[in-house]
């Protein structure tokens, strides 16, 4: 889907809130690469990228789901959880060195090559904050990585809430002193991120980094394929 706009800048938004995982950093990559080290720890041969893509899509298709889950476990629990499950429908059964390879991984990923910049002019401008479904502990490798400050990290083991749980950006604004007409957020997950927002009325730019087809139950405001254009969107002129 291409870059499309219908975000209308009346009142300037007081903070942009972004979603990070696949968002600002390279979360599928660094999925792939934990799935290929613990696949090639089980399988007598190495596998091959679509056994890598499969797996680790279903790992993320997991945790989402345990997500959903009550009573809230932090997000180093749902990992474990998946990971057993995810590894068990293959064949296999998860060890702690499995886990170790995940959680390290995952502690520090990349930021998309353009996303320090783009985050760094939005910076003169606005305060930047990130609402996300993991821990404190766990993110906080990544954040650092991307380079550019953040204002605010909020996270679901703060608020005890993952997306699309409303309880999280409630928690966010109030943590941030600001409400959500005072927001704008940028996100890539349509069932995380686009679902909070139309149904709490949030303007939101969705990041098609993968060529998704579009929830039509989901309206974003503008859509992107990554966060090039999008310092030019909302600081106009």
């Amino acid at each position: 889907m291409g870059d499309c706009c219908i975000l209308k800048l009346e009142t300037p938004p007081k903070v942009i809130t972004f979603d990070c995982y696949g968002t600002l950093v390279q979360w599928h990559r660094a999925v792939r690469q934990a799935a290929h080290v613990i696949l090639n720890r089980h399988m007598p041969a190495s596998p091959t990228h679509d056994q890598v893509v499969a797996f680790a899509d279903r790992l993320r298709g997991i945790a989402v789901e345990h997500q959903q889950r009550r009573p809230f476990r932090d997000y180093q629990t749902v990992l474990q959880a998946s990971l057993n499950l995810a590894l068990s429908e293959a064949g296999h059964v998860a060890s702690t060195a499995d886990l170790r390879t995940l959680l390290a991984t995952l502690s520090k990923i990349d930021p998309h090559p353009e996303v320090p910049d783009v985050l760094a002019r939005l910076r003169e401008r606005y305060r930047i904050a990130i609402i996300s479904n993991t821990g404190d502990d766990l993110i906080a490798g990544t954040v650092s990585a991307i380079g550019t400050p953040i204002d605010f990290v909020i996270t679901a083991e703060q608020a005890q809430a993952y997306k699309p749980d409303h309880r999280l950006f409630l928690y966010a604004y109030a943590a941030m002193g600001i409400s959500k007409d005072e927001t704008i957020h940028v996100g890539m997950g349509q069932f995380t991120d686009l679902r909070v927002c139309q149904e709490l009325g949030i303007q939101s730019v969705w990041i098609d980094r993968e060529g998704e087809p579009l929830d039509p139950a989901w309206h974003p405001d503008a859509v992107m394929k990554d966060l090039s254009g999008l310092s030019d969107l909302l600081l106009p002129g």
